[in-house]
């Protein structure tokens, strides 16, 4: 008998949790037959190629066919809130529990209905643990090695490109990452930074200010005006490219024109599939190693300097008493000037990071360990 597993998380090419439900779907046959709980339309697959899109085509028409039943293993997205987005009853139910900051007072009492617990780093497993006193499984995240993976530049862009990616929030500190490239941008006239900071919920970082002086706030279209936001808090903003909404299977083409990723993330749940995908393509990365981040290899670029802070109060974010980090804006300029002046170096580093990403964090491996788990769990397949 084949195990129906119902994927109950958006499944997309445009977000995190979308992509990793993706590669479920993608990965899991033939040893499980996945099931949408929410069934997408082709619009949430822009950018995917036909030969996959059949795959994706043969989960959508099973989803639509399949008789809810408490006869299959039953996976929910669970995040700061701790709410199970569910009243479903399954033979197997497993929580996804990704979180930055929790009131992990409520964890014990609202996690008790899922029969297994499964999250994306031994920082959350440990929180997750000490709440609960129940056994969670951490199964790390991956990259495409079939898309992302390194490749020559096209020749089109003649000055040294900074990428950085995430929707704008206090977490994922684009406020620190514009006041290091203005300060960078001063010395460097070829400097250019790459955004790609709108997302499905830029409505979220209207306003957002950090340790800016003026806020961001969104232009025509519901769009996050980030050239304005630089221009506004004193850089040329002819050095800043918004590239919007970019969906995954289209972003190797454009890291493989990126010189160096900046995220100094002030926390980070899992290990940051932006941080990884660009390594994946061969891109020199530096990066906050705190939180989620500690569970990579020894790759990238890392940031050490931060100093602890009180997490965010933002939104989804309850108040609790949780633990992130300021980056450094002295660190980050220095790890940026000497990507700089080192850069086949650098670019010689990151080729080595990609072998080895290649090789331990692809999302083949990611959802043979999840088979794996599941075959010791409840016997399954």
């Amino acid at each position: 008998m084949v195990h129906q597993v119902v994927v109950n998380f958006a499944t997309d090419t445009f977000t995190g949790w979308g992509c990793v439900g993706m590669n479920w779907v993608g990965l899991l046959e033939p040893d499980y037959e996945p099931v949408f709980g929410y069934i997408p339309t082709p619009q949430h697959f822009v950018g995917i190629d036909p030969l996959r899109y059949e795959t994706i085509e043969r989960a959508i028409k099973r989803s639509k066919e399949w008789k809810r039943t408490d006869d299959c293993i039953w996976v929910d997205p669970i995040g700061n809130d701790l709410k199970s987005p569910s009243t479903i009853e399954a033979d197997c139910l497993i929580g996804r529990v990704i979180i930055e900051k929790a009131d992990m007072k409520v964890a014990m009492d609202n996690l008790s209905r899922y029969d297994l617990l499964l999250t994306g780093s031994t920082w959350n497993q440990e929180r997750i643990e000490n709440a609960t006193g129940r056994d969670v499984k951490v199964i790390h995240e991956g990259i495409d090695p079939a898309l992302f993976c390194p490749g020559r530049k096209s020749g089109w862009s003649k000055t040294f490109n900074i990428f950085s990616s995430g929707k704008i929030e206090f977490r994922k500190a684009q406020d620190v990452v514009l006041m290091a490239f203005k300060r960078f941008s001063e010395r460097h006239a070829d400097a250019r930074l790459i955004t790609l900071w709108n997302s499905p919920f830029s409505d979220l970082g209207n306003g957002y200010k950090g340790i800016t002086e003026k806020p961001i706030w969104q232009g025509e279209g519901g769009f996050l005006n980030v050239r304005r936001w630089a221009h506004e808090n004193g850089i040329d903003e002819t050095k800043v490219v918004e590239l919007n909404v970019i969906p995954n299977p289209v972003l190797p083409q454009i890291l493989r024109e990126m010189d160096v990723m900046l995220a100094p993330s002030r926390v980070e749940s899992c290990t940051s599939l932006p941080v990884k995908e660009a390594m994946a393509c061969g891109v020199p990365v530096i990066y906050g190693r705190h939180s989620g981040m500690c569970d990579l290899p020894e790759v990238g670029i890392a940031l050490k300097a931060h100093k602890p802070i009180r997490a965010s109060t933002e939104y989804f974010f309850p108040l609790a008493d949780w633990e992130w980090y300021e980056p450094n804006l002295e660190e980050i300029d220095e790890k940026l000037e000497w990507v700089y002046q080192n850069r086949q170096l650098s670019q010689l580093n990151a080729k080595q990071d990609s072998l080895t990403l290649q090789q331990t964090r692809t999302w083949a491996h990611h959802v043979n360990f999840l088979k794996d788990w599941l075959t010791s769990a409840i016997g399954a397949p």
